[in-house]
């Protein structure tokens, strides 16, 4: 049996889940050094994994500006490596639409908490959504399955109660929903062809 996919978590995988690394700068813990920091986290990147998690959060201490510079370098690093980018973003849609436009590599809204409505734009655009325990319910039923993503994010948990949630709210068991979801992950992270 497959593990489940954890996609984006900020604890140990359990026995039977694997996850991906991510390499990123969080605009929360940005500092004035994030471009010597940023250089250092490219130095260790080996896919397959991804850029992240990244992104613009208007609630949080850190300087907007500096969030900004801080995302559109990693997005161009995402760019750079053809390698998928976990996003982080709170209340800060419209500039992550904007930076979006015109990028080749996907990207997935971690976290996704949103209504329906807002789904539907992101499906739009082009994004890749992940779920995790604290979801809109309707939302998650919403999703496209080849466009949807679990996670535990920063929860202790197993994920297995989270595949057991989706699959019922999707109309399939977990062990295929966890089999769709591999499918998404290895279609990001395959190399592209020549």
């Amino acid at each position: 049996m497959l593990p489940y996919l954890n996609i984006h978590t900020h604890t140990p995988a359990h026995e039977d889940e694997q996850t991906f690394p991510s390499f990123g700068l969080h605009p929360w813990h940005l500092t004035d050094d994030w471009q010597s920091e940023l250089s250092a986290l490219e130095a260790r990147i080996s896919p397959p994994c991804f850029v992240g998690e990244c992104g613009l959060d208007h609630l949080c201490s850190t300087p907007y500006p500096l969030q900004l510079a801080a995302f559109e370098a990693q997005i161009q690093l995402s760019e750079r490596l053809a390698l998928p980018l976990v996003l982080h973003c709170v209340r800060a849609i419209d500039d992550v639409l904007r930076l979006k436009h015109g990028t080749r590599q996907p990207w997935i809204f971690h976290g996704f908490r949103g209504k329906p409505q807002q789904l539907r734009q992101l499906l739009d655009h082009g994004f890749y959504v992940s779920f995790g325990f604290r979801h809109n319910t309707e939302s998650l039923r919403a999703c496209h399955l080849h466009r949807l993503f679990l996670e535990t994010d920063d929860t202790p948990s197993p994920i297995a109660p989270l595949y057991a949630t989706a699959a019922t709210l999707l109309g399939t068991t977990p062990q295929a929903l966890n089999r769709q979801l591999w499918q998404n992950a290895t279609a990001l992270l395959e190399p592209p062809t020549q």
